[in-house]
């Protein structure tokens, strides 16, 4: 896998951090204290790792906010670690389709999509897949003996014979195992933001899920009156997702996964995830997989030998997980 130069500092265009002409914080969005540090730490990486001016935000008038990219930039790969992950970004997204979604994954530096490409993107470009079975055994409740036949992003099934809805993967790996069991995750990334605010209900819609497979089904009796609990109600349709692909009337899949990959530091989103496993049976316990980025740094980067390989996580670590490197910069901030 070969890395770009965006690790290898530019000038930038001052010395002065925190800049003084755009905005470090969002005071309407930024009301967990871990969505304005992450906001925080995007903005000390673009100016000093990547040494570029910051963007506007659509969505604030054209205000320029530190974790933005200009849409030049943007458009240049500059939101992702290497030249072959921004390759695959534009795969699934191409740039000429310029709108909300494109914006906020090759501008905005605060986007999870952005980062789901960032991390999985190399288990991607190694086309033998060896990479990417490697590290799929290491994390928490992979499969056993599971070799990787693919790496998709932002990928679902066809709708009228699933859910019918959008709800949708935003990577997902398949495997087969000894024996020829065929089976994949569904991986949901989340960075600062929550789970989905919009109102999803039970019935009609997906009620006809738990009335075809009562004896299988995944979630305690009753628990389908809280299936439109905000806190996690996306969390509950990509499950109920894959337990669709595992039922078909002829499956492609004997078995498959939910996985959530997100900083252990976002208290928020480990709270939904917790608060959503109470309403499972074991059956949907074994299928819910918890990924911490933390974790997934800790499980991956002794399992890499090749330097470019190494290079990748490091860089990930710095633009997700360092925080002590942009620690004084941010006590400075707060203080001001």
């Amino acid at each position: 896998m070969e890395l770009s130069v965006r690790e290898k500092k530019p000038m930038p265009r001052n010395d002065a951090f925190p800049e003084t002409d755009c905005r470090h914080n969002s005071p309407s969005v930024d009301k967990e204290p871990f969505t304005a540090r992450m906001r925080f730490h995007q903005s000390w990486y673009r100016h000093h790792v990547l040494g570029l001016e910051p963007g506007p935000h659509p969505s604030s008038g054209g205000v320029l906010y530190g974790n933005m990219l200009t849409r030049e930039d943007g458009d240049k790969g500059c939101n992702f670690l290497s030249d072959g992950i921004f390759a695959h970004a534009m795969e699934r997204f191409p740039i000429t389709r310029r709108g909300s979604v494109a914006n906020r994954l090759y501008c905005n530096m605060l986007g999870s999509q952005t980062m789901c490409f960032n991390l999985f993107g190399p288990l991607k470009s190694d086309h033998s897949m060896s990479l990417a079975s490697l590290l799929l055994s290491r994390l928490p409740g992979a499969p056993d003996e599971a070799t990787v036949t693919g790496v998709l992003f932002e990928y679902a099934p066809e709708k009228t014979r699933h859910l019918n809805d959008a709800t949708s993967f935003d990577a997902f790996i398949t495997y087969t195992r000894p024996g020829g069991a065929k089976g994949f995750i569904g991986i949901e990334t989340k960075l600062t933001e929550p789970f989905s605010r919009k109102h999803y209900p039970f019935a009609p819609r997906y009620a006809p899920w738990l009335k075809q497979h009562p004896a299988e089904w995944w979630w305690k009796p009753g628990a389908e009156a809280r299936f439109s609990d905000l806190a996690y109600n996306q969390l509950w349709r990509n499950h109920l997702l894959v337990f669709s692909m595992l039922h078909q009337e002829v499956a492609e899949y004997t078995e498959g996964y939910c996985a959530v990959a997100y900083p252990n530091r976002d208290v928020q989103c480990g709270r939904a995830i917790t608060a959503y496993r109470e309403n499972l049976q074991p059956g949907g316990e074994a299928t819910l997989l918890d990924w911490p980025l933390e974790t997934v740094y800790e499980v991956w980067e002794p399992a890499l030998t090749d330097d470019s390989q190494r290079q990748w996580m490091q860089a990930f670590f710095t633009r997700y997980l360092g925080f002590a490197q942009s620690e004084p910069a941010w006590v400075d901030f707060v203080n001001a």
